[in-house]
């Protein structure tokens, strides 16, 4: 198949650059402008889609060469409407250990996709030009513009006409350094958009400045200039109509966007639920999701949700079909730093100081269980400062980029528990299996 989407790579030297906020701004402001706008995000991080959902009020999608392949992002990106604006990881070239795989660059590479340049000109002269010019130089690339973040008006004019000359890229624009704009973080990344109270106050800020100092013109003109994408339809069959309950508050907030659309394809109804605020399990659930959070800093409120947990025990002794990942993971565990949990499974979490395991990672899965056959292999994503006292070892698992390895996750004939983050598009078997475990059971009243 081939389709013609409008689309921009929004990218720059390393984290920390004013990625998110540009990207936040631009999607308000081209909203505002009129456009049906569709929002990504390169790599596996569920905080950032956090951002852009608070910036159009519509799901953001993730985009990953690691967790799936080339022709399932074009298929993602093919159902854009007006124009894609994609956020980058890291810096542009950053991917796996020390190579571009899986970067921001590959997605832009491999998909056809003009890339804007985000650097921040603060405290820069001579030094801002040749890092340019190294980004320009280092690889054949897309990047079709560039940005200057955090300068002064009058600077950036000089600089704007020195770098188009002598560096042959043209010079979108600049945002003014905005000290009262920021985004604060903790030991996951950003904290939540929903945590931020006046977030829709920084967006409408940033989104004003765009308007005012960035041709944002060129940067629709650069986008309807994206070669077509060529592509095999992927097509996910439907299995049958199930209820699905997901937990989703703010102690679970970290999910896939398409790992919904997956299960909703294939029959599933998704019904969320509150371990914060609900009583009790929602009524008729033929299978329950915990995705990832902050289970930790809910625990003392989630301990004493004690009609909660015991729906949800009640289920678990049913042999209701339970995926539970990282946060979720940590939360049927006994407790969550000698808080009582929910307790469905042996062993109890703890936080450390520390990231713990990190990244991208291949699963082999040890035994036959409800959604993985033995010697199974998928692609996954860990990212967690806790560790489980007794923890479970039904798989295996293997840095891609190094000789690390280590054991871990629960797997029963009606239970996935583990830290590794699935990605229903990498292995479609996933969510397939889970919807027919979730077709066979039926109990009343939970």
């Amino acid at each position: 198949m081939e389709k013609n989407v409008s689309r921009l790579l929004i990218t720059a030297i390393n984290s920390g650059s004013g990625k998110t906020l540009f990207t936040m701004g631009l999607l308000r402001l081209l909203q505002n402008k009129g456009l049906n706008v569709s929002s990504y995000k390169c790599g596996p991080d569920y905080i950032d889609t956090s951002f852009h959902k608070k910036a159009l009020n519509l799901p953001c999608r993730n985009i990953d060469l690691f967790l799936s392949d080339t022709n399932t992002v074009k298929n993602i990106l093919s159902e854009s409407s007006n124009i894609a604006i994609i956020e980058g990881v890291m810096g542009f070239y950053d991917g796996i250990a020390y190579s571009s795989s899986a970067s921001s660059y590959e997605i832009s590479m491999k998909t056809n996709t003009p890339a804007i340049l985000i650097i921040d000109a603060k405290g820069k002269a001579a030094t801002l030009k040749a890092l340019i010019y190294g980004m320009l130089k280092y690889k054949e690339n897309n990047i079709r513009a560039v940005i200057l973040n955090r300068i002064h008006k009058q600077t950036y004019e000089i600089y704007k006409d020195i770098i188009e000359k002598e560096l042959n890229i043209k010079v979108a624009g600049f945002l003014p350094e905005m000290k009262d704009v920021t985004l604060k973080s903790r030991h996951l990344g950003l904290i939540t958009a929903e945590e931020i109270k006046n977030i829709d106050d920084i967006i409408n800020k940033t989104a004003e400045n765009i308007n005012e100092f960035v041709d944002v013109n060129m940067l629709l003109n650069i986008a309807n200039k994206a070669e077509p994408l060529i592509y095999e339809e992927m097509k996910i069959d439907y299995i049958g109509k199930c209820k699905i309950g997901i937990a989703r508050d703010e102690s679970f907030c970290f999910y896939y966007e398409d790992n919904i659309k997956v299960l909703e394809k294939m029959g599933a109804e998704i019904i969320y639920f509150s371990p914060l605020y609900d009583k009790k399990l929602p009524e008729g659930l033929q299978g329950i999701i915990f995705y990832g959070g902050y289970p930790e800093l809910y625990i003392e409120k989630l301990s004493k949700n004690e009609s909660f947990i015991h729906s949800l025990q009640k289920a678990y002794e049913s042999n209701i079909p339970l995926m539970t990942e990282c946060g979720g993971y940590m939360y049927i565990s006994k407790s969550i730093d000698n808080i009582k949990s929910a307790s469905l499974i042996e062993g109890s979490a703890y936080m450390t100081n520390k990231l713990q395991n990190f990244g991208y990672i291949n699963v082999t899965s040890q035994k036959d269980s409800m959604i993985l056959k033995k010697g199974e292999v998928i692609k996954a994503h860990e990212f967690h400062y806790s560790k489980m006292d007794n923890e479970c070892n039904d798989c295996f698992m293997q840095k891609p980029s190094s000789t690390k390895n280590w054991v871990g996750a629960k797997l029963e004939d009606n239970l996935y528990a583990g830290y590794p983050h699935l990605y229903y598009l990498g292995n479609i078997n996933i969510a397939k299996r889970f919807i027919e475990k979730a077709l066979n059971y039926k109990m009343d009243n939970l």
